[in-house]
């Protein structure tokens, strides 16, 4: 059952990770059990303190809502379709959120096609990595990493161009 410090602590994991955070399949359903639960109390008791305990349990709600739906868009832009730890609702979004992307990507495929044949291959760059790296997806959709520190690689240059950017590596002679 829910609680204001349990709902507290799922707000500060959703937001310390990266990751979704596993939630039982009627999370939204308690949360809206819990929350009209509290606004009835804060009603009957018209208490400032009850009332603003209520509001501020709305807030930590939405914020945790926010977070994991700000997730989902990240997992459906990486084309992940993983939905272990879910609710039913967030696996249907991210379905939905997964089949516009690609049709977007469908429809705007022409921008990157080359003419002739003339595309000129990517330069390759060789960097040294300063920190270690997770395996990312590309620009150019191919998965690279994972790295760790000192490691040199050959990449191509906008992936280089980023990580020099982001101070994650140094460009090589």
């Amino acid at each position: 059952m829910l609680n204001y410090a349990k709902l507290r602590e799922m707000q500060r994991s959703e937001i310390s990770s990266s990751e979704l955070c596993v939630v039982e399949e009627d999370f939204y359903s308690q949360v809206k059990a819990f929350l009209e639960e509290k606004k009835d109390e804060a009603m009957d008791s018209q208490n400032l303190l009850v009332i603003k305990e209520y509001e501020n349990l709305r807030k930590i709600a939405k914020a945790i809502v926010n977070k994991r739906n700000e997730k989902l868009v990240l997992l459906a832009l990486r084309g992940k379709n993983e939905t272990t730890g879910m609710t039913s609702e967030e696996a249907d979004f991210l379905g939905h959120l997964s089949r516009a992307i690609e049709a977007n990507e469908a429809q705007l495929a022409f921008i990157f096609e080359e003419k002739n044949g003339s595309g000129k291959k990517d330069n390759i760059k060789r960097v040294r990595l300063l920190k270690d790296i997770s395996p990312y997806k590309g620009l150019d959709d191919n998965v690279y990493g994972p790295f760790k520190t000192g490691e040199e690689v050959d990449l191509p240059s906008e992936e280089a161009r980023w990580l020099l950017k982001e101070k994650m590596a140094e460009l090589l002679a």
